[in-house]
């Protein structure tokens, strides 16, 4: 007679229970950091006004493509090009700081430039219409 492998048969069955919530994140969280990621290679590319076509209608009604523009640019110069990031952590949200209510997600990585060893870069993205784009990038 076979003996019933306890912690195989928990997971199985936790995996039978919660397939929908957990396939649900996984799909969400990749979708973010994909679109987090591709404005990133953006940014770190120089190509600013690309990246600002894909920050949120919220986010470009606020600033305007030049002003965009200006403030991401300043930045660059100084820290100097890419030479390593990772993810550090990903969070969802429901509200933000002077936003409308909605589906929020911060992402933040530790970066380093060239001219700047560690940097948290910090990336906000709301859906909208169903997709996702940028509301905010911040770097400590």
């Amino acid at each position: 007679m076979k003996r019933l492998n306890l912690p195989a048969a928990l997971v199985l069955l936790a995996l039978l229970l919660f397939p929908i919530q957990s396939l649900s994140a996984e799909v969400i969280d990749s979708t973010v950091q994909v679109t987090a990621e591709n404005f990133l290679t953006m940014l770190d590319a120089g190509e600013f006004e690309l990246a600002w076509s894909q920050t949120s209608l919220v986010n470009q009604s606020y600033f305007g493509t030049p002003e965009w523009f200006s403030k991401a640019q300043a930045a660059r110069p100084y820290i100097g090009y890419l030479i390593d990031r990772s993810l550090k952590t990903i969070s969802q949200h429901t509200a933000w700081t002077a936003l409308p209510d909605g589906d929020y997600v911060r992402i933040s990585y530790v970066t380093q430039f060239l001219n700047k060893a560690s940097t948290l870069e910090t990336i906000v993205l709301v859906r909208e219409g169903g997709v996702w784009s940028v509301s905010g990038y911040f770097l400590r």
